[in-house]
């Protein structure tokens, strides 16, 4: 006993001995592990994991809405059916007005048939003056393919079979989440009160007021930049004389929802149409050249002064996140891929562990803004010498 205390004596108390630190690689090695975990559940359930995040960010569009159908002491429960009704109304408008555009263009397939097999005739000669190819040989192998591709034809039907019911699986998934994250927003804002602590809850409410409004005023402006683009792209096919202007105009800008890829998307099928019914290859490069003028003036001018920086996310950003929204979710994923980083930032930003990723998601400072706060931090070091 004398010995230990003497020990004890010799050394000092041991109270303020520090606790051992996890290293930082071990860290970095449970977080990567549990995003590729988290990622690989995600792609397994992503027919359900989808239409929940689609059913999350249109929710957030239309509270204000029911909030104002609450307004004259309308039930929630009704209140949230009018929103939703809202919404299935303007997609029965948008099928009716794209489904009435391709019933007109397949009114047409027979004279755009025989300019079809008229430009095949041509596209034959081109091939066999330039190759050598004759047009017997040409002949057979487009028989070839064409009967390659029909005994493909069952595998292809059941797969759009297989499609087709999974959209439709999926839309009504949407819908029912949709009615209920309306239904129950109050009861989920506060189970997140209850999973965080007391004295976080004023950090949390600044959170997600700055979540709802990010989210709604990216929808809001990027509801009025299709309608611009929309605009544009059908004065410019109706000036090289497109037919269905209206019907190629309104598609390619809904197709911008898709950031990058979607413009591309929106301006190679009037261009496959102006090859098809056109008799000049000028008419194709011109739709081109219109949709790259419109495309240099969205993201130059309309889109930052519309959105403006309520989605401060850099290019490079929304890039991999399109990528992996793709891979991980498909078109709903690509689709609302940039809303999502948008609120990965917020909450990144409100969080002080995690700034250094919202900084490095959100768009970088210019020049000026970069050296005034580099001369501020200088003068608080140095004082005004610097």
């Amino acid at each position: 006993m004398k010995a230990f205390e003497q020990d004890n004596h010799k050394h000092g108390p041991q109270k303020n001995v520090p606790a051992r630190t996890i290293p930082n690689y071990i860290k970095y090695f449970v977080i990567l592990s549990s995003l590729v975990l988290t990622g690989y559940v995600v792609i397994l359930a992503q027919s359900v994991v989808g239409p929940l995040l689609a059913a999350f960010i249109v929710s957030l569009l239309l509270k204000p809405l029911s909030q104002k159908f609450e307004l004259v002491r309308m039930p929630r429960s009704i209140s949230s059916l009018f929103a939703m009704f809202i919404v299935f109304i303007v997609i029965v408008g948008l099928s009716t007005f794209f489904s009435t555009q391709i019933a007109n263009i397949a009114s047409e397939m027979n004279s755009i048939e025989s300019q079809f097999n008229s430009m095949i005739d041509k596209g034959h000669k081109w091939t066999e003056n330039t190759f050598g190819i004759a047009a017997s040989e040409q002949t057979t192998y487009l028989k070839q393919s064409l009967g390659k591709l029909l005994e493909n034809s069952s595998s292809i039907a059941t797969s759009t079979i297989s499609a087709t019911a999974n959209f439709f699986t999926g839309f009504f998934l949407f819908l029912i989440s949709l009615f209920f994250f309306l239904y129950y927003r109050s009861f989920l804002v506060s189970f997140l009160y209850r999973v965080f602590s007391h004295k976080n809850h004023g950090q949390l409410g600044v959170t997600l007021k700055k979540v709802e409004g990010v989210v709604r005023n990216y929808i809001l402006g990027l509801f009025a930049v299709i309608l611009i683009i929309a605009v544009l792209n059908t004065v410019g096919l109706l000036a090289l004389g497109i037919k269905h202007a209206v019907f190629f105009g309104a598609l390619s800008a809904i197709l911008t929802i898709i950031p990058y890829a979607g413009v591309m998307l929106g301006s190679l099928l009037p261009a496959i149409f102006a090859l098809v019914t056109k008799d000049s290859l000028w008419y194709p490069v011109g739709v081109i050249g219109i949709f790259a003028v419109v495309q240099f003036l969205e993201g130059n001018f309309i889109t930052p002064n519309i959105v403006g920086n309520q989605v401060s996310v850099n290019p490079f950003a929304a890039i991999v996140g399109l990528l992996v929204g793709g891979m991980m979710l498909g078109a709903t994923g690509m689709i609302f891929a940039i809303p999502l980083l948008a609120i990965v930032k917020v909450i990144c930003d409100s969080i002080e562990e995690t700034r250094p990723i919202g900084y490095l998601i959100g768009s970088p400072p210019d020049d000026e803004e970069l050296y005034e706060k580099r001369r501020k931090r200088a003068q608080r070091m140095f004082g005004n010498k610097a």
